[in-house]
């Protein structure tokens, strides 16, 4: 299937419009397993793509985890995703990894303490479209969520 859904993370809006600082995106392949890949957006970021495979009901929790592990580097969450996958930086398979759950779990807490932002662009196809409600559980996490609204066939319909 491709790319189905991006996420772009930056630091939380103070006023205004538009996410300041977007510095990584995930982007969301739905293709025999669901796979989320971070790459930084910038190379002064000198942090390595990271690919996990997803759990086909968790997809977008998957993420939030990869933001906590990755982009903001929370010790705890890293901590024990050490313990659980080891090397970090390898590509990860989550599959229906229960010791996940803890994660999961944990990213819904600690995300809310950092001062990031997240815009979630979820293409009309995408698996994530019926996971969306799962970031209300996330309370004060800063997310702009972009839906289709429409989508454009041939360029004539523009």
């Amino acid at each position: 299937m491709g790319a189905t859904a991006f996420i772009i993370v930056g630091s939380r809006p103070g006023w205004g419009y538009g996410l300041p600082n977007p510095g990584y995106v995930l982007i969301l392949y739905e293709n025999d397993a669901p796979s989320w890949e971070l790459r930084p957006l910038y190379p002064e970021i000198e942090d390595e793509n990271v690919v996990w495979i997803s759990s086909i009901e968790h997809m977008l929790e998957d993420a939030l985890v990869m933001i906590g592990i990755y982009v903001v580097g929370d010790k705890e969450l890293r901590r024990k995703a050490e313990k659980i996958f080891g090397n970090l930086y390898k590509e990860i398979t989550i599959g229906s990894r229960r010791d996940v759950e803890e994660l999961r779990k944990l990213s819904k807490e600690v995300l809310q303490r950092y001062n990031i932002g997240l815009v979630v662009v979820p293409l009309k196809d995408s698996t994530i479209m019926d996971q969306l409600s799962v970031l209300d559980e996330y309370g004060d996490l800063w997310v702009s969520l972009n839906p289709p609204e429409k989508v454009l066939g041939e360029r004539d319909e523009w």
